[in-house]
């Protein structure tokens, strides 16, 4: 028998309002499905801090260095940064080495990215509901698609598994990818729901007018999304399975 987290009665209620009211759960998946940056040894350690070093080498050999960036650790904010920075010319250059760069990351990535626990159990259980399913992403679609086919739930996404775009000043916060990946048979945007796990995906949601179910593994991160606005927040992902409707 699966365990469920015990959780607050009113997070409880508020997960199931959402559930009920949804036909169709929007997924980030580095968070909510899949720990992405995991490490191959499996140790607690991720990789994403090595891929953000080798993205900022490429600036400071390019000399499009932005201070704010010194230290930080995640590689899609130091891609985002510099693909929206109004210079043209080499920042332009230093964006598209950026990417190509994140790209061959993630693709080895996907390899080792390790299950979020629950979030296949919450998968299957949605769709044997008859409810649909879809991604958006700000990892690259080919990374995206091999996740889940490693976790063995690929076939479970009736709608849109939708990952980075090429272009990638489309990405989360831009509501590209979250219009791409709504399914028309579950109605407009407030028939949908978005999991995710950061301000960004929360950003998006909004931009959509989509309601949002926010989740995180980490106790700061989560205060981050509540004070942000997020309506609920998860700790576990086994949370929406208690809250499935039925």
């Amino acid at each position: 028998m699966v365990s469920l987290p015990q959780v607050s009665s009113g997070r409880h209620r508020a997960l199931k309002r959402l559930l009920s009211e949804a036909r169709c759960v929007v997924l980030d998946l580095d968070g909510p499905v899949v720990r992405f940056f995991a490490r191959p040894d499996g140790s607690p350690d991720s990789v994403a801090p090595a891929i953000a070093a080798e993205l900022l080498d490429i600036a400071r050999v390019n000399g499009t260095v932005l201070p704010e960036l010194e230290g930080v650790e995640d590689p899609h904010r130091i891609l985002t940064a510099h693909d929206r920075h109004p210079g043209t010319g080499a920042w332009r250059r230093v964006a598209l080495e950026m990417r190509d760069t994140l790209d061959s990351a993630e693709w080895k990535a996907a390899e080792h990215g390790t299950e979020t626990d629950g979030a296949t159990d919450f998968i299957r259980e949605w769709r044997r509901l008859g409810r649909h399913l879809s991604v958006a992403s700000n990892n690259h679609p080919v990374a995206v698609t091999r996740v889940l086919e490693r976790l063995g739930v690929l076939d479970r996404f009736d709608g849109p598994v939708i990952g980075r775009d090429p272009d990638t000043r489309l990405m989360k916060p831009h509501p590209h990818a979250l219009r791409l990946a709504m399914v028309p048979a579950a109605g407009g945007p407030e028939r949908h729901v978005m999991v995710g796990d950061s301000r960004s995906d929360l950003a998006t949601a909004r931009a959509v007018g989509m309601p949002f179910i926010g989740y995180h593994r980490k106790p700061a991160a989560r205060e981050s999304l509540a004070a942000e606005g997020a309506p609920v927040v998860m700790e576990s992902m086994r949370e929406l399975l208690a809250a499935l409707p039925g």
